[in-house]
């Protein structure tokens, strides 16, 4: 767990990162706990805990802005708040442990800062092709390239369970790092209402 406090999100200030567009402009605002730069510290991989709710909203947050920012539509990246996504996480971890529906939730920490998380469990979808589902992995871009997605994986999946995921046809270096693991882009492509339309693909890794 956490033992620094949680981010205080009424405190809010301009992240660093601006749209790439340049008619946009805009900055995410994030908690006043905003994550430091510079060299990751000594990395722990553990399960989530509910008190964790605030600091993942967080982290999600800027991980969705690294990833996303760049194309989604701003309608859809003005909904990418801290508070939102603390909700999500607040709801998920509090769901009791004998729930067939929650799913395994690991995160990454370095310094006290979350800089990766990841969900693995029953799949969502009605037609979904297999029984698990690998819900999401994130890994913020200060540790990217560090091998940190690949023990995050194996610490939410050690056992190499049949499953698939859904992954934006435009994110390449996801793909990339899933067909390393082997998953494989089975045909189904689902387009987002809500996301401009935009197209996501489903992947699927039947054996270990």
């Amino acid at each position: 767990m956490l033992t620094n406090g949680a981010p205080k999100l009424s405190e809010q200030i301009t992240c660093r990162y601006l749209w790439a567009n340049p008619k946009r402009h805009k900055r995410l605002l994030v908690s006043r706990m905003a994550y430091r730069g510079g060299v990751l510290g000594e990395l722990t991989i553990r399960d989530a805990v509910v008190d964790d709710a605030p600091w993942l909203g967080l982290a999600h947050a800027i991980a969705v802005e690294e990833a996303y920012g760049h194309y989604f539509p701003e309608e859809f990246m003005q909904r990418n708040t801290v508070e939102r996504r603390t909700q999500m996480w607040a709801e998920t971890l509090a769901l009791d442990s004998g729930d067939a529906q929650k799913p395994r939730v690991v995160v990454a920490e370095s310094d006290s800062q979350i800089v990766g998380f990841g969900a693995f469990g029953p799949a969502r979808d009605a037609d979904a092709p297999m029984d698990y589902e690998l819900w999401r992995l994130y890994v913020l871009s200060s540790a990217y390239g560090t091998g940190l997605a690949t023990r995050m994986l194996h610490a939410l999946d050690p056992d190499r369970t049949p499953s698939y995921l859904w992954v934006m046809e435009k994110n390449t270096r996801a793909i990339a790092f899933y067909r390393k693991h082997g998953y494989q882009p089975d045909g189904a492509v689902e387009h987002l209402k809500l996301i401009g339309d935009l197209p996501k693909i489903r992947m699927t890794r039947s054996t270990g």
